[in-house]
């Protein structure tokens, strides 16, 4: 376990090791934020890149590791999304693929369901859920007013929550979603 005074002073192979555990989820958060993969190893490439010039900033133990360079992820995709003028995917059948190793079945019609929403609700969706972003970090993000991240936040859940009632009457699905023991 690295202690605090350890993490200011990562050598590069501890750094590679902490950052592989890391990699997959990094690069499926970038790819739902920016919705294709060059975008998301580019945004991934400037994460490893601004990680390492500010590996000094980190502090926590080993734990802490995966928060800090979300959130230098999460930045860098959304300076890239505003560089680029980008929304998040316009392909209905693209974000299940984002969620591949974490998958449920719920999960995944949850986000086939997010990906029918329009592109304004799935990146407010996407940065709330995938980038754990407060309504505050979200607006400033999208450089939108706080009410609107709400509103659009709350349309969302709601077409979302009537587009599952709708496949449970089709018969198409059933969620469970009872706490498990």
């Amino acid at each position: 376990m690295i202690t605090v005074d350890e993490v200011s002073s990562l050598n590069e192979k501890r750094f590679l090791e902490l950052l592989h555990r890391e990699e997959g989820r990094l690069f499926r958060i970038a790819l739902a934020i920016l919705g294709n993969d060059a975008d998301a190893w580019d945004a991934l490439q400037q994460t490893v890149e601004q990680a390492w010039g500010k590996r000094g900033t980190l502090r926590g133990s080993e734990a802490a590791f995966p928060a800090w360079i979300k959130k230098i992820l999460v930045n860098c995709s959304i300076d890239l999304l505003h560089r680029r003028e980008r929304i998040i995917p316009v392909d209905p059948q693209f974000i299940p693929v984002v969620m591949r190793d974490e998958q449920s079945p719920d999960a995944i019609l949850i986000w086939q369901l997010v990906a029918e929403l329009g592109p304004e609700f799935r990146k407010v969706i996407a940065l709330r859920y995938l980038g754990d972003l407060s309504l505050e970090e979200i607006a400033r993000a999208l450089s939108i007013p706080l009410g609107t991240v709400k509103s659009r936040i709350n349309t969302a859940h709601k077409r979302l929550k009537a587009m599952l009632f709708e496949n449970e009457k089709e018969g198409a699905v059933q969620l469970d979603f009872r706490l498990q023991p």
